[in-house]
């Protein structure tokens, strides 16, 4: 089967809401080259059925993957479609992801209603790998009624999800050392809802009044909501849900300010995308000159534009 005839089956199997068509596509596109560009092309000019897309992050340990179990449940039992992306840390050995999320979520596994998919984090920044962001496009296409995007770990660069999901939620762990860090500028900027899990414990009720007094300088219209769960029992799941949905439609109102933002990232990441599969081997070769102290990072930036620029002419 050559590659147009592929993705071109591979669309209408999307087309008809089948998931192995979906598996496929993601497939492709974590493998690069035309068939990517086609997909995505596909995805992107797709016209997409409302779908509501919620940022699930926190540190490990906060009980992300539980929670996300618990609301996979009740979004089924209201009716809805469920894709889930899950991205995980990479193995330092081999790249791929370690598939932890997958495990947890398995009571999943058969409902042919939810869609669950595993992506290696590759030393992303902003919580969220290239992998990942492309198959959000793919899962928009599908046609899935809520799409739940957990990103890894915590950290100042951990932003850039908040450009591509609609309700950026940030899940924390009373007592847990980060809990407090990630309160600080940043992460907490651009949570838009805040979930305290695990909160039976005797540490939550301070947490809640640290956010809550973190919020202090803003209107009270503008201060993120925070809902206490206890994913692993199910308690304060639906809570959640209705909390969820109404800071989306609230959002509605920032939504040419999110797209815009969205874009410039993904203008950013394509042409990285690009400009490294061109000129992969020069890019290896500056690397290689600033390792060996013969070039600063600067200079080696600005050879790698003169020589494009010079490719270009």
């Amino acid at each position: 089967m050559n590659k147009t005839i592929d993705t071109g089956v591979v669309i209408e199997m999307i087309e008809r809401g089948n998931r192995r068509g979906l598996a496929r596509a993601i497939t492709l596109v974590e493998n690069g080259g035309e068939e990517k560009e086609v997909l995505l092309d596909y995805a992107y000019k797709k016209v997409p059925t409302p779908t509501l897309v919620v940022g699930i992050t926190g540190a490990g340990g906060a009980g992300k993957s539980t929670l996300i179990d618990k609301l996979i449940a009740e979004y089924r039992a209201n009716g809805n479609t469920v894709g889930v992306i899950a991205v995980d840390p990479s193995s330092p050995f081999t790249g791929g992801a370690f598939l932890g999320d997958r495990v947890r979520m398995s009571n999943h596994n058969t409902d042919i209603g939810v869609f669950i998919r595993s992506f290696g984090s590759r030393n992303c920044l902003g919580g969220i790998s290239e992998a990942a962001k492309s198959a959000l496009y793919l899962y928009k296409a599908f046609g899935f009624d809520v799409i739940i995007v957990e990103s890894i770990g915590v950290g100042q660069d951990e932003t850039e999800i908040s450009r591509f999901v609609d309700v950026n939620t940030l899940v924390l762990v009373p007592g847990l050392g980060d809990a407090m860090q990630m309160t600080k500028a940043g992460v907490r900027e651009t949570a838009e809802m805040f979930i305290i899990n695990k909160s039976d414990k005797p540490e939550a009720e301070i947490l809640k009044e640290h956010l809550e007094s973190s919020f202090g300088i803003l209107p009270i219209e503008s201060r993120p909501p925070i809902v206490s769960t206890i994913a692993s029992d199910g308690i304060g799941v639906k809570e959640a849900i209705a909390e969820i949905e109404r800071v989306a439609e609230k959002q509605k109102y920032f939504a040419d300010t999110k797209r815009r933002a969205r874009i410039w990232a993904e203008l950013n990441s394509s042409i990285w995308y690009l400009l490294h599969l061109k000129f992969q081997d020069s890019i290896k070769d500056m690397e290689e000159q600033v390792y060996l102290g013969h070039l600063t990072p600067f200079e080696a930036s600005k050879k790698l534009v003169e020589y494009i620029n010079y490719k270009k002419d």
